[in-house]
């Protein structure tokens, strides 16, 4: 890897006072707790918050706290989505259950939803993927006549509104997290959210028996996040970037993991949490929009749900097929442009656990798992970015016949153009 300036897929960079109220975060861990959970019920209107090392943590213990008050033992979840979901549900004891998706909105297929659901169904698992909507209201008329309960998965939607309400709020109950390549980072970390009084509760009890992550595990994701902090920006990242041992934007599955609250550190590296996130998005959303403009021509059939309402963590484009994709990210990542893919594969298709689905195809999530591609949305990609990014899109967009954009240059005058040394 050559030293060239080199968009990071995602990034949510800390300041330098961050890092001090998460070393702070050691001797205040109490009042830093209780003034966060404050804050978190405040902005987000909710009425009971819990705090955990992870999402998938987070997702665990909503599961746990279900699975001990009912005997119904299957959660569905969608074919395509973060390989923590079905992780997650395996370690609270329960089974999961496919659901396949519609490539064209990131939610899951309805129709199929409808067949899928049943009397021993839970709960169902409905993420916002890459902070796209899911239709709550749908999947609720689907679930509410089998007695299913709705856990918003907003891990990638935090601080994203429909219809006037807060992601991760409008279901049963909901959780974010503040992992790395989120909308808001502490390194790690998982926010439980709900008014519902009874399954706030239950999640209560199953929070009580919860341990306290070990020193050293707590003190190396702090220096994670310290190293993280200087590494993230574009004119470093090609260090990162090159090291293949490292295995960045790599997704795996882990059969096991801590479920622990969130320590003092991880509570104090949030402690302007509100301030980061809502930069954070408003830059997304210009970055967002600078796309948008660019790729008007192929939005329609390209861009997942290309609307203006919409608040991505990373723009998702569908790509006319695997071998451009692949071509593209290629492309992309000899020229530092933070395009990536997102999961590997439907889960149907983890090594790990793939013996649990039999046969059983999920063409929606094999087409997301071999097309889609990522555009990066952060406060580091400038405007400069973003036209050499439409220029390489575009070239492979035309390869199928469209014409993605009308004001981006050629591939090769718009690559080799210097890079403004600014960012926003």
């Amino acid at each position: 890897m050559k030293m060239q300036r080199h968009l990071p897929p995602t990034a949510a960079p800390l300041a330098f006072r961050d890092l001090v109220t998460g070393a702070l975060g050691l001797v205040c861990a109490g009042s830093f707790q209780r003034t966060l959970e404050s804050e978190i019920k405040t902005f987000f209107d909710v009425k009971h918050v819990f705090l955990l090392t992870s999402g998938k943590a987070a997702l665990t213990t909503i599961l746990r706290g279900l699975k001990a008050d009912s005997s119904r033992r299957q959660v569905i979840i969608p074919a395509y989505t973060c390989f923590s979901v079905p992780s997650a549900v395996l370690k609270a004891g329960l089974e999961v259950v496919l659901c396949d998706v519609d490539p064209h909105t990131l939610d899951l297929n309805l129709q199929r939803l409808r067949e899928t659901v049943g009397p021993d169904t839970l709960a169902i698992v409905v993420p916002h993927l890459l902070g796209q909507p899911a239709d709550i209201p749908a999947i609720r008329g689907i679930a509410e006549p089998v007695g299913a309960l709705i856990i918003e998965d907003a891990a990638q939607a935090m601080g994203c509104k429909s219809e006037g309400r807060w992601l991760g709020t409008q279901g049963d109950i909901g959780f974010f997290s503040v992992g790395r390549g989120k909308n808001l980072s502490a390194g790690s970390g998982g926010v439980i959210v709900t008014n519902s009084a009874r399954l706030a509760e239950s999640v209560r009890r199953e929070y009580a028996s919860l341990a306290s992550e070990p020193i050293m595990a707590i003190i190396g994701n702090l220096l994670k996040v310290v190293v993280a902090t200087f590494l993230i920006h574009p004119k470093l990242y090609w260090i990162p970037a090159g090291i293949p041992f490292l295995g960045l934007g790599e997704t795996k599955f882990y059969s096991d993991f801590p479920v622990c609250r969130m320590d003092g550190i991880r509570v104090g590296l949030l402690s302007s949490w509100r301030g980061r996130l809502v930069e954070s998005n408003r830059c997304r959303v210009q970055t967002r929009r600078s796309f948008l403009d660019r790729l008007s021509r192929a939005a329609e059939r390209f861009l997942v749900h290309p609307s203006e309402a919409v608040l991505n963590l990373r723009l998702p484009v569908l790509m006319p097929t695997a071998q451009q994709k692949e071509a593209l990210c290629a492309a992309a990542k000899i020229n530092g442009l933070g395009i990536s893919g997102l999961y590997p594969a439907p889960i149907s298709k983890i090594s790990d656990i793939a013996a649990m689905f039999g046969s059983r195809r999920y063409p929606g999530a094999e087409a997301l798992s071999a097309r889609l591609v990522t555009l990066p949305l952060h406060r580091f990609v400038t405007e400069t970015d973003v036209d050499r990014i439409c220029a390489v899109v575009g070239q492979y967009l035309e390869e199928s016949g469209e014409t993605p954009a009308q004001d981006c240059r050629s591939h090769e005058d718009v690559l080799h153009r210097k890079v403004s040394p600014s960012a926003r």
